[in-house]
């Protein structure tokens, strides 16, 4: 998306053509790290390029084509990086010149975009290129997939580097599948969504117990990776009869119950609690 002036009073030519874009981004065949690919310009013509404060020319370019010739050319060059630049050029015949005061941009490639488990979290990665300084990705998160909601923005790195790596852990995710996505709003104001990353729940843990039904004692086996865990014992009426704290995957507990249906209830490392019904005859 671009802004175009045309400094004319009395138009005689066309001035830039509806299509002209100047494209600034990473370049790492130039020595800057960065250039511009000029699409669209009146053919033959001269466009300097301008920045700093007062402005001066920083570079020009010769668009392809003859010149006055009334078709459109293309031109790349190298320019510097993070520099607000303007574009300009004059046209043959014509009483005004054409500028372009803000660029397009090449749209940002991204790759290796993934999101993975950890103990208590999920951790995003990604890796991205063709950035120009001011890109915002946007994390976002569902439960359902099709309803995105905002959780955290990182400004894309203004190193010149050819790609750049991000990451992201979100620790405040609760059970159930995560949803991620970004949202990519470049400096020019496009918008373009990653594919989604999806995380299944693997917090959520089973554990055993047996014999059950339960004549008298009974064992509980806990996965290794949720300890320490918190054990709870309630009885029909939903009251709790018997807790304790345990770092073993194997429990034996002698506990004496009275005959009649209990809850037994494992909080895990991860503070996930499954709870199993218990018959004890």
């Amino acid at each position: 998306m671009f802004f175009v002036i045309a400094f004319s009073h009395s138009i005689t030519k066309a001035q830039c053509p509806p299509g002209a874009f100047a494209y600034q981004s990473l370049y790492p065949q130039c020595a800057t790290g960065c250039g511009v690919l000029l699409l669209g310009w009146p053919e033959g013509v001269i466009v300097n390029i301008y920045g700093g404060s007062p402005l001066t020319i920083i570079t020009t370019a010769l668009i392809s084509g003859t010149l006055g010739g009334g078709g459109t050319g293309d031109a790349f060059t190298c320019v510097p990086c993070n520099t607000p630049l303007i574009y300009a050029s004059t046209v043959l015949n014509a009483t005004g010149g054409c500028v372009i005061a803000t660029i397009g941009i090449v749209p940002i490639k991204l790759t290796d975009f993934s999101a993975r488990s950890l103990f208590n979290s999920i951790l995003l990665k990604w890796t991205a290129s063709q950035e120009t300084g001011g890109v915002k990705y946007v994390i976002q998160r569902s439960d359902d997939g099709r309803n995105f909601n905002d959780i955290n923005t990182i400004i894309a790195n203004k190193n010149g580097k050819p790609s750049n790596s991000y990451s992201f852990e979100d620790v405040n995710m609760a059970g159930g599948n995560k949803y991620y996505r970004l949202k990519i709003i470049e400096v020019a104001g496009n918008t373009t969504y990653s594919p989604i990353a999806i995380v299944k729940n693997e917090k959520s843990f089973g554990f055993s117990i047996y014999p059950n039904p339960v004549l008298n004692n009974f064992s509980v086996i806990i996965p290794e990776k949720f300890l320490p865990a918190a054990v709870e014992i309630y009885n029909a009426q939903g009251q709790s009869i018997y807790k304790f704290k345990t770092s073993q995957s194997l429990l034996n507990i002698d506990k004496q119950l009275k005959n009649g249906i209990y809850a037994l209830k494992v909080t895990g490392n991860n503070n996930i609690s499954t709870t199993q019904k218990i018959i004890k005859r």
